[in-house]
């Protein structure tokens, strides 16, 4: 089957692995916590890279990989801040981004019938981060190190998020 690609196995394999993880960081295994979060890094950029090289792009993947990293990423912050490991407030500046980048793209494809929304060098720099400070937050990384690169992270939230709106109006506008 076409869509069971090599690229979007990967990326199947990081939805699956997200409970594993979870469970891992409530029930304070570091070791495995810190592996699948790992792996599913490494994996979130093998399996574009893969779908490029192998020409193997498809329109479950374009879906699943975002998806994936919402996932891992959203509920990571969840269970740090359930665990205190980060405040309230970064959870709610990365939900609001999510919110706002997903009522945008739902307000898109309703509108002008166009589900296609290319990641944005900001996009990918915030998802970076991202993955950057929860990783940085699992080995346990002192708050002066740590939070340098938190706020590093939610400038980039904020400016990735109006790299999305400002074209979708644009555009809508257009229609």
């Amino acid at each position: 089957m076409k869509h069971l690609t090599l690229a979007n196995n990967l990326t199947i394999s990081r939805i699956i692995l997200v409970p594993v993880y979870i469970i891992s960081v409530i029930a304070g295994n570091e070791w495995l916590s810190i592996s699948i979060f790992i792996f599913c890094i490494l994996t979130d950029f093998l399996d574009g890279l893969f779908a490029r090289i192998r020409g193997e792009r498809t329109q479950l993947g374009s879906f699943l990989d975002p998806l994936a990293d919402k996932l891992l990423l959203i509920s990571s912050f969840i269970v740090l801040v359930v665990l205190k490991k980060i405040p309230v407030w970064v959870l709610i500046v990365v939900i609001t981004k999510n919110i706002i980048v997903f009522t945008g793209w739902w307000l898109r494809y309703h509108i002008m019938r166009n589900a296609e929304i290319s990641p944005t060098l900001f996009g990918k720099t915030s998802t970076v981060l991202e993955m950057t400070v929860v990783l940085l937050v699992l080995i346990n990384t002192p708050e002066n190190i740590l939070n340098p690169i938190m706020y590093l992270m939610l400038l980039s939230i904020v400016i990735s998020t109006f790299t999305y709106i400002i074209p979708g109006i644009k555009e809508i506008e257009k229609k």
